[in-house]
């Protein structure tokens, strides 16, 4: 019995002495801070496709055609490393008799831009006949990754006056930050078009094309959000 009470009043000072220096438990507020901009494309990624093709019973060789295309890129004032190759390869079977069959290579290009007016320079002063199809592959900015970086400052910084205004409605004040987590949204909006097929003359072809499905020609504004959420401790 003695030792029963010994325990218990052993188990009762050591709780005692842990409530007296035991760490309170420390106040916080958790908030989400959020910053957007919109940006104009600077850089802009058509595809262009060649395609031999049958002029007075010729075969019209690719050689020809990518050197076509090339003088058209250089007249519109491209540079050298904006104009790539992007896929080569025997497109589709066409016979010519009955008893031939011959294949029809074709030659996929990419040309970075910086507006779209430009590509219709090129294609204006391209051979309309080789063409077989032209669209946008993608776009972006230039500088996406610095506006990327000052949004997720703004948004840090969103978090920061949020959790202060909230805290000076109840006469709280606003200690250090104890966890920061972010979250991307990227919103790449605007301007869209699907390869399409280009026949006879595909400068008009692609004018006719995008005035129907886009009376507005150009680029909307590339949309970027970037949202954080801070914990703070409260003074």
């Amino acid at each position: 019995m003695k030792h029963l009470v010994a325990s218990i009043i052993f188990i009762c000072a050591c709780t005692a002495v842990f409530a007296q220096t035991a760490t309170p438990v420390q106040k916080r507020i958790s908030v989400t801070g959020t910053a957007e901009m919109e940006v104009v494309p600077d850089e802009i990624y058509f595809r262009i496709v060649l395609k031999e093709y049958l002029k007075d019973k010729n075969k019209v060789p690719l050689e020809k055609l990518e050197k076509e295309l090339t003088q058209a890129v250089t007249a519109a004032g491209i540079a050298k490393e904006d104009f790539m190759v992007e896929q080569v390869e025997g497109y589709s079977w066409s016979r010519k008799k009955k008893d031939e069959a011959q294949l029809y290579n074709s030659k996929s290009f990419i040309i970075k831009v910086s507006t779209p007016e430009k590509i219709d320079e090129v294609l204006s002063k391209s051979n309309a006949e080789s063409i077989y199809s032209v669209g946008i592959r993608n776009y972006s900015h230039s500088k996406i990754e610095e506006y990327k970086k000052q949004l997720k400052i703004q948004a840090i910084k969103a978090a920061k006056a949020k959790a202060t205004y909230l805290l000076e409605a109840i006469d709280e004040k606003l200690g250090s930050v104890i966890e920061v987590s972010e979250y991307a949204y990227n919103h790449i909006g605007g301007f869209y078009m699907e390869e399409a097929q280009i026949s006879n003359n595909a400068y008009m072809e692609y004018n006719r094309y995008v005035e129907e499905e886009y009376p507005s020609v150009g680029f909307q504004k590339i949309k970027l959000q970037f949202q954080v959420s801070a914990v703070f401790a409260i003074q």
